[in-house]
């Protein structure tokens, strides 16, 4: 397999995690919330494959999806706590999880990812 070949499988597997995604809120497949979610951790980790990629192949990387170098650190920033936070809310440890979103707000100079965080944690609560 080539790294164009795996380029365009992630792209198609992201697609189509986004359209399962908009398809449970559509049909009300219970729980809508915790179903989003493990679509949303699922394109967490392709998106994360992509990153990897991009970063070895750089011309596979889409230019209307090109980002700076700030908003690529803080892209990989959030996917870093995020990943964090979702392990210790799968071990039951939702305050541990509030506080490692917590922790992201402080660190993170992307407003579009500290609202993020405060979404999360307001679901947390």
């Amino acid at each position: 397999m080539t790294h164009k070949s795996l380029h365009q499988l992630l792209r198609v597997a992201s697609h189509l995690l986004d359209q399962a995604a908009t398809e449970i809120r559509a049909s009300d497949l219970d729980p809508v919330p915790q179903n989003i979610q493990r679509i949303g951790r699922a394109l967490i980790e392709v998106l994360e494959v992509q990153r990897k990629l991009y970063a070895e192949v750089p011309e596979l990387q889409p230019k209307t999806l090109a980002a700076s170098a700030r908003e690529d650190d803080a892209s990989r920033l959030f996917t870093q706590f995020t990943i964090e936070a979702l392990a210790l809310e799968d071990a039951g440890d939702t305050d541990a999880a509030r506080e490692k979103f917590t922790q992201f707000i402080g660190l993170s100079p992307s407003y579009p990812h500290r609202e993020i965080a405060r979404a999360e944690i307001r679901r947390l609560s």
